[in-house]
C-alpha cells in the first residue's frame, strides 16, 4: 500500500508545486492537501495519514492548533512542521528533543523530500535517550509560533505552569519551585495533561534564558537522572570527595553576563539589553525588554546586521575594527557593540531616544564589557 501524506499550507502555489514534484519523483506516496486547518481536520477525522506536514502559521485554525489536535487524536502520528522561524545550530539541537520534525522555509524540493522520506522511514521517533516526547513538542510549537499565554501542566502528583511572551519562556512554577528549577521539574514529567490559556501574562519574570537553552538543559538533566537511577550506585562521602566538580563551558560566563547586563539598566532611557553570538545568532544572556521588545528575537535578527557590516567593511577595504553601530529609530536608539576580546560576541542595547544620552550610554557599555569574563 502507498504511504498517505497530508500536506497543509495556505500557499496554493507551494502546494501545487510540491504535489506535482512528488507525483514525478515519489509515485509510492498518495498525497492529500488542504489549504487551511479546518479542512485538514475534516480529512484527519476520516482516519490518520502516514505523515502530517503542516505550516505552523495559517489563518483561522493555525498549524499549531492543527498539530496539537492531530496529536490528541493520534498520539503517535509522524509530523513535520514547516516554519519560517530561522533555525541556527542551537535551535536545531533543541528541536531534536521532541518527536516532531521541523523544516525551515524557504526550502528546496530536495530538502523537502529528504525530510519526508526520513520521517516515513523512522519507525519509532527520534533516536537517543529522550523519553519525554510530548512536553518538548508542545513547548517547541508554542515557542516557534511566538504565542503569549500560560501553559498549565499537571498530573496526579503535581501542578505546574509555564508562561510565554511572544515565544519566549518568561516564568514557570511547579509546587514551591519557580523559574528555571520549576521548568526543569515540569519537563521531567512523563505524562499528564495540559491546557493553554492564550494572552494570560505572567506577573513576574523569573526566566531570562532562551527557550532552546532551557530545553537542552532540561533534557540533559532528565537523561542524567535516568542514567543515575539505572546505575543505583551508593557513593559514600569518602569516595564522593575524590570527584571534582566539573564546570561546563559557559557556566561561569553566563551568570557574569546576566549580572553585568543588569548594570546597564542604570542608563537613562534603558529598555533592554542582550548579548549575542554573531556566528550562530544565539542569545547568550538578556535583561529587560518587557512588552516593548523581545530581546531574544531582536538579537537573532541583528546578527545579520553585524555580519553585513563586517562584509561591507571588508569589501571596501576598511582596515579597522568596528567599535559600535547605531540604529536610530523614531522613538528608540539601538546600539550594537562587538566585544574586543571576542568580536563574534556583541552587545545589543535598546534605549528610549527621548531620554537617552548616547555618550554616557557608550561609556557605560564599555565599562560593562570590561567586567564580563569570557
Amino acid at each position: 500500500m502507498r504511504a498517505r501524506l497530508l500536506i497543509v499550507d495556505d500557499e496554493e502555489t507551494l502546494l501545487w508545486s510540491i504535489v506535482r514534484r512528488l507525483a514525478e519523483t515519489r509515485p509510492q506516496y498518495e498525497v492529500e492537501t488542504a489549504g487551511d486547518g479546518e479542512s485538514a481536520l475534516a480529512l484527519l477525522k476520516r482516519g490518520p495519514p502516514d505523515l502530517l506536514v503542516a505550516d505552523i502559521r495559517m489563518p483561522r485554525i493555525s498549524g499549531l492548533e492543527l498539530v496539537l489536535e492531530a496529536r490528541r487524536l493520534f498520539p503517535s502520528l509522524p509530523t513535520v512542521v514547516m516554519t519560517a522561524y530561522p533555525a541556527d545550530d542551537s535551535r536545531a539541537e533543541a528541536l531534536r528533543c521532541g518527536s516532531i520534525e521541523y523544516l525551515e522555509k524557504p526550502f528546496t524540493f530536495d530538502q523537502f523530500s529528504t525530510v519526508i522520506d526520513d520521517a516515513l522511514n523512522r519507525a519509532s521517533g527520534f533516536s537517543g535517550a529522550v523519553v519525554i516526547q510530548t512536553l518538548p513538542d508542545i513547548i517547541q510549537l508554542y515557542c516557534l509560533a511566538q504565542v503569549s499565554g500560560r501553559l498549565s501542566v499537571g498530573n496526579r502528583q503535581a501542578e505546574g505552569a509555564v508562561w510565554f511572551d511572544r515565544g519566549a519562556i518568561v516564568h514557570a512554577t511547579a509546587g514551591s519551585l519557580v523559574g528555571v528549577a520549576a521548568f526543569r521539574e515540569v519537563m521531567s514529567w512523563s505524562n499528564g495533561r495540559f491546557e493553554m490559556q492564550a494572552g494570560v501574562a505572567a506577573n513576574v519574570r523569573t526566566i531570562e534564558s532562551p527557550w532552546m537553552e532551557l530545553m537542552l538543559d532540561a533534557t540533559r538533566q532528565f537523561d542524567e537522572q535516568q542514567r543515575n537511577d539505572s546505575l543505583e550506585l551508593d557513593l559514600g562521602p569518602a569516595l564522593e570527595e575524590q570527584f571534582e566538580t566539573v564546570i561546563q563551558p559557559g557556566e561561569k560566563f553566563m551568570p557574569n553576563a546576566k549580572e553585568s547586563l543588569g548594570k546597564l539598566s542604570a542608563i537613562d532611557g534603558y529598555v533592554g539589553a542582550g548579548l549575542g553570538d554573531a556566528e550562530s545568532g544565539m542569545l547568550i544572556a538578556s535583561d529587560g525588554g518587557g512588552a516593548t521588545i523581545n530581546i531574544e528575537v531582536a538579537v537573532a535578527a541583528n546578527t545579520e546586521v553585524v555580519r553585513a557590516k563586517r562584509k561591507a567593511a571588508k569589501t571596501i577595504g576598511l582596515k579597522d575594527d568596528i567599535e559600535d553601530m547605531l540604529i536610530t529609530l523614531g522613538k528608540q536608539y539601538h546600539l550594537i557593540r562587538p566585544m574586543r576580546a571576542r568580536p563574534n560576541v556583541f552587545f545589543y542595547l535598546v534605549l528610549e531616544r527621548s531620554k537617552a544620552n548616547l555618550a554616557l550610554a557608550r561609556m557605560t557599555l564599555a565599562d560593562v564589557e570590561r567586567e564580563i569574563v569570557v
